[in-house]
């Protein structure tokens, strides 16, 4: 096999490779952030000399030999180059491409609106940087306008956490923890030593394929890479845990508070994965916190708690109920939602209009519109507009758009005139195949709504047509009372009051679904937990 150790001296790194099948090889480098040339130097170096290797060319071994010994190249190449890369690049360079990719960020995700929170944000991440190993980098946290869950750091100081994450957060010492797992990434240069493996993965592959003069070696490569780079992120995610820790911990934060805070997180995957079961639907679980940190793995808990001996008091430290306060009226939900969702009421106030979705169904933003998806995804409808340009009304707007209507008639939905047919081929999300159509015509606006109902299985009948049915005939304008329902849903602080239960509170909630899940993990109390009497609670109104 093959060993490595590299040493820094003044303005030069000193690298010292040792394969079973070729002795030791000796590379230096300039300590500035290695540019491309010299990185290539680097490379060949180290290839020339492993493929010839004490006069005794590679291609001369044996077949299992060889394959063997390319096996080691590649992991070699993999494991020698890229830390060796990520430690030599400069904090100048190093933040460049922080500040380069922290722009996509912003116009990606958007910065959430209020500046009291994102200065308490960043006074938290502040105070855990100044005790990581790299304090005088300067260090920029951001608080994202995002439903997801998600904290993530770029090279050169550049940390964030959306407004989904935050959702989740009880107390100070968590988003300490938080912040503190995030500062670690940057400190021991885990993007950049992920971006230099990937890159290298490739190029291990392509030396085999050369020497080898054969396809197949080098998709070895390819399958090589995948599993290298899924076991990375386990071990940096474990590495950040204990650096993080002992960071918050130096700060004045308990490192426990990082066991709570993984332990939410879990909570959140494992809801997330039953009901992406149910609805046969692809899980979004943060950084697959359940495969790094799994239940009867201990080490990462022995490394976080190993580092309480370093915790210092901090007395500005603010307590629960406090930090909870600062959470009162954090937005929920998707950033781009069209219109508002509160239950399974769609209402859009610039329209006018409302729609009640059928129960359990999953409201979501479509390509067009808004769609509704069935609890198990086998049925559609989406919701639609469409400019009134012609006096094209009834059966004949339809078939300006392509679509033959079968069992059409004109009726009134809403006080509005409508025509509601079957079209036998319609475009769907399953492919072109019958879909119930609605079109309700609204002459002073010079807009048509348009609804089309369709299910997977669907080949003459549809099998979800009493849902659609009821649905357009929910159709109707907004009142007085509808507007003032109107508003998008956002977290809310209470105090707990005698007899208050946690299925009481999520049968009130605008959650459209799992509402009861849902809150318990964000208080903390999946799967079976119920409120203390006094107890300030987070909510979603």
């Amino acid at each position: 096999m093959w060993s490595h150790r590299v040493r820094c001296s003044g303005n030069f790194l000193f690298y010292e490779v040792e394969l079973a099948f070729c002795g030791k090889i000796h590379l230096c480098a300039h300590n500035l952030g290695l540019g491309k040339v010299t990185m290539n130097e680097l490379r060949q170096q180290l290839i020339n000399k492993v493929l010839s290797c004490s006069g005794r060319p590679l291609a001369r071994l044996s077949s299992r030999l060889r394959s063997i010994s390319l096996l080691n190249v590649m992991l070699l190449i993999v494991f020698t180059i890229t830390p060796l890369k990520a430690l030599s690049m400069s904090e100048e360079n190093e933040i460049k491409l922080g500040a380069k990719e922290h722009q996509k960020i912003i116009a990606q995700y958007g910065i959430y609106r209020d500046k009291d929170l994102q200065d308490y944000v960043s006074m938290v991440g502040q105070r855990v940087a100044a005790q990581s190993s790299r304090p005088n980098l300067e260090y920029h946290f951001t608080l994202l306008d995002d439903e997801i869950i998600n904290a993530f750091a770029l090279p050169g100081g550049y940390v964030y956490v959306t407004r989904g994450m935050l959702t989740h957060v009880n107390t100070e010492s968590e988003l300490a923890a938080i912040l503190g797992h995030e500062v670690a990434h940057v400190t021991e240069k885990h993007g950049l030593r992920n971006q230099s493996k990937a890159k290298l993965l490739d190029l291990a592959a392509q030396i085999a394929s050369a020497v080898t003069g054969t396809a197949g070696v080098y998709d070895l490569g390819g399958i090589l890479g995948g599993v290298l780079l899924k076991g990375y992120s386990r071990e940096f995610e474990l590495e950040a845990d204990a650096v993080g820790s002992r960071y918050m911990a130096k700060a004045g934060y308990s490192p426990d508070a990082m066991l709570n805070t993984i332990e939410i997180l879990k909570d959140k995957d494992r809801i997330e994965i039953a009901h992406a079961r149910i609805e046969k639907r692809t899980p979004q679980v943060y950084h697959g916190f359940l495969s790094t940190h799994p239940d009867q793995d201990t080490r990462y808990k022995r490394a976080i708690m190993e580092s309480s001996v370093l915790l210092t008091d901090y007395e500005q430290s603010i307590e629960k109920d406090d930090f909870l306060t600062k959470l009162d009226g954090l937005r929920y939900g998707p950033t781009k939602q069209i219109g508002v969702v509160r239950k399974n009421v769609f209402y859009h106030k610039n329209l006018g209009i409302k729609l009640r979705f059928p129960q359990g169904w999953r409201i979501e933003s479509g390509a067009r519109g808004v769609q509704a998806v069935s609890a198990v995804s086998d049925a559609v409808l989406a919701f639609s507009t469409a400019r009134l340009s012609k006096k094209v009304r009834g059966r004949e707007f339809f078939e300006t758009m392509g679509m033959e209507i079968r069992e059409g008639k004109d009726l009134t939905i809403g006080g509005l005139p409508a025509y509601l047919g079957i079209a036998d081929r319609a475009e769907t999300p399953f492919g072109r195949r019958p879909a119930r159509v609605a079109a309700i015509f609204n002459e002073r606006r010079r807009v048509a709504y348009i609804l089309t109902g369709a299910g997977a299985q669907d080949l003459h009948k549809i099998a979800a047509d009493r849902d659609f049915i009821a649905t357009i005939f929910s159709f109707d304008k907004m009142d007085a009372a509808d507007r003032k329902k109107a508003v998008k849903p956002k977290l809310e602080v209470i105090t707990v009051e005698e007899g208050m239960t946690m299925e009481q509170l999520a049968a009130a909630s605008p959650i459209t679904n799992y509402a009861l899940d849902k809150l318990r993990v964000i208080n903390g109390l999946y799967p079976k937990g119920q409120p203390e009497v006094g107890q300030m609670l987070k909510i979603i109104d």
